[in-house]
């Protein structure tokens, strides 16, 4: 056997290194040697410092998990059906209304509520019919309709005044999973026995001496033969130049073109006046084309007319717009029948030139036998525009 001694002296013969390391492999941590040689208690390490506390995370909510979408049972729903949801009634005459029913199934297997009918725009009418009314009325909503039942929607176009092409849409609001704003659809062209274009002629912003036309058309419906007999004014305030007829209409329409002009002496102010067309054809013998307008002058302003209601303190104010402002001048106001009070407020703009304002009150009390017209007249130096005039209504 090998004792202690040996051993000891065996490892003296070692290099210092190699026993360090010798020792680090077979594990003696605990041990370490002095530089005499002799074994020396181990070395404790240093105390460490001690551990900084630092505050407990706040708790984190648990994250809430979203509440899964129910699904729907499709064999166990309502289903709205129409087998003909769109309706062309084609090329229609104007006047008398258009009708058309759909006829809605319910294909599902539990019951169908409607609970609105609507429609694109006010000219159109819709209703649920009453299901086993004798009297063409409709039903009062919410209707419930059986799984297989039936259900008719009848849908009204009213083509007076609306000529041309037109796409309505009527939707049906109902408990339907998947359609739930069900869609049917009307077409038509409404075809005037006489067409007219633009059917009302607004002449307006026309400066003073400035000449003025314009063009209207007249047609008849489409490979119908159409004779235009006499044009002419009925105010004479515009005048009718020329009347030539349509050549070469792709829609094979006959009719003419109407040259409508407004002379150069027509006095400044609003106008009115009609064309008034005679043709061959019976249900339109005559066709009146209504003529509206405005003459301008150098002074321009807004409102041109305006109300006073019960109780009104506060005071209108007209500005007067002058082109070209140079020179210009008012000179004077009055009332005619004294219920109102005008006066003009005179200013001096940036440019130098003198601005113009109309400020109206109106009387306390009107006398009890009035009926609140009164006039103001402004009298301007402008040639053209020597007094303005402005219709005012004072309400009791």
């Amino acid at each position: 056997m090998v004792n202690s001694g040996c051993f000891s002296g065996i490892y003296w013969r070692l290099p210092m290194k190699l026993v360090l390391s010798l020792l680090a492999v077979f594990g003696f941590p605990a041990l370490a040697w002095s530089e005499g040689g002799a074994p020396s208690p181990a070395r404790m390490p240093a105390p460490s410092a001690p551990s900084v506390q630092t505050a407990p995370a706040a708790a984190v909510p648990p994250a809430v998990q979203p509440s899964p979408t129910p699904s729907v049972d499709l064999k166990h729903a309502p289903k709205i059906f129409s087998a003909k949801p769109n309706f062309d009634f084609k090329n229609v005459d104007e006047g008398p209304d258009i009708i058309h029913e759909f006829r809605i199934v319910n294909k599902g297997n539990r019951p169908l509520t409607i609970t609105n009918v609507g429609t694109s725009c006010g000219c159109t009418a819709a209703v649920l019919k009453k299901v086993g009314s004798k009297k063409d009325e409709a039903a009062t909503l919410p209707v419930e309709i059986p799984a297989g039942g039936k259900g008719t929607i009848k849908a009204t176009y009213h083509t007076s005044g609306r000529p041309g092409h037109a796409t309505k849409i009527i939707t049906i609001s109902s408990n339907d999973p998947v359609n739930a704003a069900y869609q049917l659809k009307l077409d038509m062209t409404v075809v005037r026995d006489i067409d007219v274009q633009p059917d009302r002629v607004y002449l307006y912003g026309i400066h003073y001496k400035q000449p003025h036309e314009t063009t209207v058309t007249v047609k008849g419906k489409p490979d119908m033969p159409l004779s235009i007999l006499s044009v002419e004014s009925v105010n004479k305030v515009v005048s009718v130049t020329s009347v030539s007829p349509i050549l070469n209409d792709p829609d094979k329409r006959e009719g003419v073109t109407i040259v409508v002009n407004l002379p150069v002496t027509q006095a400044i102010g609003t106008f009115t006046d009609e064309i008034l067309v005679k043709t061959d054809n019976p249900k339109k013998p005559e066709v009146r084309i209504q003529v509206l307008g405005e003459v301008t002058g150098r002074v321009q302003f807004n409102p041109k007319n305006f109300t006073f209601t019960p109780n009104q303190e506060a005071p209108v104010t007209v500005q007067f717009t002058v082109d070209p402002p140079k020179g210009f001048e008012v000179r004077g106001v009055e009332s005619t029948k004294h219920l109102t009070r005008p006066y003009i407020k005179k200013t001096r703009g940036g440019n130098g030139l003198d601005l113009y304002s109309l400020i109206v009150s109106v009387v306390k009390n009107l006398p009890k036998d009035s009926d609140g017209k009164d006039q103001i007249i402004v009298r301007t130096n402008d040639p053209d525009q020597e007094k303005i005039f402005f219709d005012v209504q004072a309400q009791k």
